[in-house]
């Protein structure tokens, strides 16, 4: 068993101004992103905001945790991008998403970057490739907050 590690998130008054926030997880990264969605005093907010997407990813999806609870991050404006990236290992057969979240996100595309905050963790190649991106694609780079 490893310690905790990671400093957290942002707080409320970093996200103030974003009218879109994006979240990404993948493998037991959902476990902090679940604290900030699942949170009160966060700051994330989902029914204030435009827009809150997460992009969630996993090999496939039995290696898939809170799926018990997409429904009702769905009911509170969350809307829950699940991204398979080695489907054919699993036992559940997959239509949705597969890849990687960073994939997934490109396809999507940022729709209000200078309004968009982002939340972000996982492994190093996701969190490098999500947070190029979205500096490229106008984010503010101090509205992308990783949890180290």
């Amino acid at each position: 068993m490893s310690p905790v590690g990671g400093k957290g998130f942002a707080r409320s008054a970093d996200l103030a101004n974003a009218t879109d926030i994006l979240l990404f997880a993948n493998g037991s990264g959902i476990a902090p992103i679940r604290g900030a969605i699942e949170s009160r005093l966060n700051g994330i907010a989902p029914m204030t905001r435009k827009s809150v997407k997460l992009y969630y990813g996993c090999r496939y999806p039995e290696r898939m945790a809170y799926q018990d609870r997409f429904q009702l991050w769905r009911e509170n404006n969350v809307e829950v991008i699940p991204v398979m990236s080695q489907p054919d290992l699993g036992k559940e057969e997959w239509n949705g998403k597969t890849g990687y979240v960073q994939d997934a996100l490109k396809a999507d595309g940022v729709a209000n970057p200078e309004q968009t905050a982002a939340l972000l963790c996982g492994v190093k190649g996701m969190t490098v490739d999500v947070r190029d991106y979205l500096t490229s694609q106008g984010v503010p780079n101090e509205k992308i907050f990783l949890n180290f």
